[in-house]
């Protein structure tokens, strides 16, 4: 929960800064586009995370391994001399919780649109 905070307000301030860099003064309208351009970022960040931790990609790496040591000479004569079988094991890696990088973009996202909803019906 402390560092959904953290990033949260971490952000805040980072899109403060940005509208700040590109523009030189306070603009809202551009602070509410980047807002929402953080939270797609935060989005697509956990999204990736959450298919990496899937284990989305092992069918992929496991079968190009398999073709790769079938098809090598050396390989296959390696395994032979070795007595090995031709197994392959993929070692599972530790990602990043994903879980708050989701919540804050659509959090991010879901405030710059009702922003932008104020900001449009009630005539700038």
């Amino acid at each position: 929960m402390k560092k959904n905070i953290f990033i949260f307000c971490l952000s805040i301030i980072l899109s403060f800064l940005i509208v700040f860099l590109i523009n030189q003064a306070w603009n809202f309208i551009k602070w509410v586009n980047i807002l929402f351009y953080i939270g797609m970022i935060y989005l697509l960040f956990g999204c990736v995370l959450i298919i990496l931790r899937g284990n989305f990609f092992t069918a992929f790496y496991r079968s190009f391994k398999y073709f790769l040591s079938v098809i090598s000479k050396k390989e296959q004569i390696i395994r032979e001399v070795e007595g090995r079988k031709n197994t392959i094991t993929v070692s599972n890696k530790n990602f990043l919780p994903s879980n708050p990088w989701i919540w804050n973009g659509l959090s991010f996202c879901i405030v710059s649109l009702i922003l932008s909803l104020i900001v449009v019906y009630s005539g700038r």
